[in-house]
């Protein structure tokens, strides 16, 4: 795959990566036209309690030109765990986009992953742009077929029978149960939210996000008084019924390692809302 001179440089260790942070993030702001918070970086790469992110950089000279990376999230279901890892901040450089490093640094990631010999799954949640890259580069899995969904009070049975359809005791997500993981997620630098008794709910102005549910009954503790955003499967042409507003598609997408059966995914905003 290789056809240029380009350093390549694989990192699995926390402490390694901290070096590289100010290339990281001046590529970051080359690429998004922001700059990447320190602290909203270390959260997501160096305070992750699943362990080491896993990140292969593209070097010309000093100048980094090339980033991809992983930082694990592992999923469970009732009967079992798997390495999970959420695909994070893409980016080559606008001078450097013809040399397939997107593919090769993508690449040697999910070596690494495949040589843990573990059933192992990559998700994300690719932009229209990316989706065709991912898909036809990546091997990934992408579906369409999820919206978030703005519910009120007279919905919340809808949306509560729709996941009891995908959230079954094989259906695999984040395991939230856990404390040092709730702390962390519900921890992200200036966006904290609580998870009490099954349910993660993240207020915004006038309505609130859902971001996790441990049970689909906890869904009836909701604070009916206001809207609240969540992920429902959601066919394009799929009659709503009052009191439902489709806010906007959310993709979702991921390839695994070590897995013979395609997996069962609840697909939550907590397996999401990084960056």
């Amino acid at each position: 795959m290789m056809s240029h001179n380009f350093k390549i440089v694989d990192v699995m260790h926390k402490d390694e990566l901290n070096n590289y942070y100010d290339a990281i993030a001046e590529l970051f702001l080359e690429s998004f036209d922001k700059n990447l918070p320190k602290e909203l970086w270390q959260w997501a790469y160096l305070d992750n309690p699943f362990g080491a992110p896993l990140v292969s950089m593209a070097f010309d000279g000093k100048k980094l030109i090339g980033h991809y990376a992983v930082i694990p999230m592992n999923l469970e279901s009732e009967n079992e765990s798997v390495l999970g890892f959420l695909s994070m901040t893409t980016m080559v450089g606008i001078n450097y986009r013809k040399h397939g490093l997107f593919q090769e640094l993508a690449e040697r990631v999910y070596n690494l992953i495949n040589e843990f010999n573990q059933p192992a799954i990559v998700f994300g949640f690719p932009n229209e742009s990316s989706t065709p890259g991912f898909i036809k580069r990546l091997q990934w899995i992408i579906s369409d077929k999820y919206r978030v969904i703005q519910i009120s009070k007279p919905s919340v049975h809808f949306a509560a029978e729709k996941l009891t359809r995908i959230k079954t005791a094989d259906s695999l997500t984040l395991n939230m149960e856990k404390n040092n993981i709730k702390h962390w997620r519900t921890h992200k630098p200036n966006q904290q939210w609580n998870y009490i008794n099954g349910l993660g709910v993240k207020p915004l102005d006038g309505i609130a996000d859902i971001m996790h549910l441990g049970e689909i009954d906890s869904l009836h503790n909701l604070a009916l008084e206001q809207n609240y955003n969540i992920i429902l499967p959601i066919q394009e042409d799929e009659i709503l019924p009052e009191g439902v507003i489709t806010a906007f598609p959310y993709r979702f997408g991921y390839r695994t390692f070590n897995m013979s059966t395609t997996p069962k995914i609840f697909v939550q905003m907590s397996m999401s809302d990084i960056f």
